[in-house]
């Protein structure tokens, strides 16, 4: 009984002094709590380094791997394009080809990662907040979109922590052509079979094919040997440079320049014939048009 009441005593002598310890002690959990929170909350500069991490790398393992980044929640994935050299252009025995398509050998001295397919609505309604297409549909390329506008969004994923940015026209054709040396990827025909053009006008064959009359979901088709979609056909693809002559030179890592303010498009689109979907069909179009036939893919080229 009197070592209960010695205990009851000493505690109530000393109850201040225990009191005090656990405030102090609580709060000095909750400080190193916020410390820990704030070490570990996201920042532009924590996001920019997990992308750079995951696209800018200088390790890949071979053409047409694959990699992923996600901004503001919707996935966004790439092929790796490797460094190499290629003849640019049409032959000049080739049927239906154009006086731009002058051929040359051009070497690119950096990989980069393209986006696996056309810029859909999705991921546009992600960086912009809004859908300026025509046709609606979340796996639909986004359209009716200009120069201007991709330069935008290019600057909005750069600000999220992606950077990316419209290929050069030389990094476009390297990567629809895949190593090909035909006019398609799969060989010299098209009639709607294989991608989404007017398949009324054949290239290649006599047989009239499908025409969809509208963009389709992107992926729709079979991909390239390094995993790009629909680079041939659904919508044009606006490129970085000016439009301009070729040079008849051997070139590396070129960029058109120009006195007229045009851009290029490649790529064809839904509505346009078979023959203008080839690998080497180019077009210069004012940067701010808009059309339903209008879309873009963007690049990260590796920093090192």
């Amino acid at each position: 009984m009197n070592s209960s009441n010695s205990l009851i005593n000493l505690f109530c002598r000393y109850s201040g002094f225990i009191t005090l310890a656990c405030v102090v002690l609580l709060g000095v959990c909750v400080v190193c709590a916020d410390i820990i929170a704030l070490k570990n909350r996201p920042s532009a500069d924590s996001n920019q380094g997990k992308y750079d991490a995951l696209l800018s790398s200088g390790i890949q393992t071979g053409a047409g791997e694959r990699k992923t980044a996600v901004v503001n929640g919707v996935l966004f994935a790439f092929r790796w394009c490797p460094a190499g050299t290629f003849m640019m252009g049409s032959p000049i025995s080739q049927a239906r080809r154009k006086g731009a398509e002058e051929p040359h050998l051009v070497t690119l001295s950096k990989g980069f990662w393209m986006m696996e397919t056309e810029v859909t609505q999705k991921q546009w309604e992600a960086v912009m907040g809004n859908n300026p297409s025509g046709f609606k549909g979340d796996d639909l390329p986004v359209e009716n979109v200009s120069w201007y506008d991709c330069q935008e969004f290019c600057k909005k994923c750069s600000e999220l922590g992606l950077p990316v940015k419209l290929p050069t026209e030389a990094q476009w054709e390297y990567a629809c052509r895949a190593l090909s040396a035909t006019s398609y990827f799969w060989g010299n025909a098209l009639n709607g079979d294989k991608a989404n053009c007017n398949g009324l006008f054949p290239y290649g064959t006599d047989v009239k094919g499908a025409f969809a009359g509208q963009t389709v979901p992107v992926g729709c088709y079979e991909p390239n040997a390094w995993g790009l979609y629909d680079m041939h056909g659904n919508v044009w693809e606006w490129c970085e440079d000016l439009f301009a002559a070729y040079s008849k030179e051997n070139v590396t890592d070129p960029i058109g320049e120009s006195d007229y303010s045009d851009r290029v498009i490649r790529g064809g689109s839904w509505n346009y014939a078979a023959s203008e979907c080839r690998s080497e069909t180019r077009y210069g179009e004012s940067p701010k048009d808009r059309g339903k036939h209008l879309g873009f893919r963007g690049v990260v080229t590796i920093s090192n």
